[in-house]
């Protein structure tokens, strides 16, 4: 069975405020405090299956075309067989996440305490490609208009 005290306290730690703010730093009488956005999330699982010997789906009735009701028989040893196939079952299942990224910095000197964000550059070349891209299929459109009118 599972430490449960020593998985508490390594959520604990995990979960911190350290997570969210780095260490202090000072240098010529200022003082940087990093930060970070962290995003946590997790999730589980189940299963479950059917029991051992149900029927499912299949009759054990002798056809209308049956003298003898013999294909009644082979039906339902049929059945017995997909049966003990659906009486089987598992499951399980566990996840966890976790995501960080630079929000910016608090910067403690001689003019005060101000918030410096962090600059996302992936993020602002990423708004370049999208407005690009979606320019030239705003050309390419006019063009093509342009030339049917001709």
């Amino acid at each position: 069975m599972p430490d449960l005290n020593r998985i508490s306290e390594a959520l604990t730690g995990a979960f911190g405020v350290r997570q969210v703010y780095g260490e202090p730093i000072e240098r010529d009488g200022t003082l940087v405090i990093p930060a970070a956005r962290v995003a946590t999330g997790g999730g589980s699982g189940g299963g479950g299956g059917s029991e051992p010997g149900g029927h499912h789906g299949t009759s054990g009735d002798a056809t209308a075309g049956d003298a003898e009701g013999e294909a009644g028989s082979a039906t339902d040893a049929e059945a017995e067989g997909e049966a003990g196939a659906l009486g089987e079952g598992g499951g399980g299942g566990f996840g966890f996440g976790r995501r960080a990224e630079p929000a910016g910095a608090i910067v403690v000197d001689d003019q005060g305490v101000r918030w410096v964000p962090a600059v996302d550059v992936n993020r602002i070349v990423l708004g370049g490609q999208i407005a690009f891209v979606l320019a030239a299929v705003v050309v390419a459109w006019a063009v093509t208009r342009r030339r049917r009118r001709r």
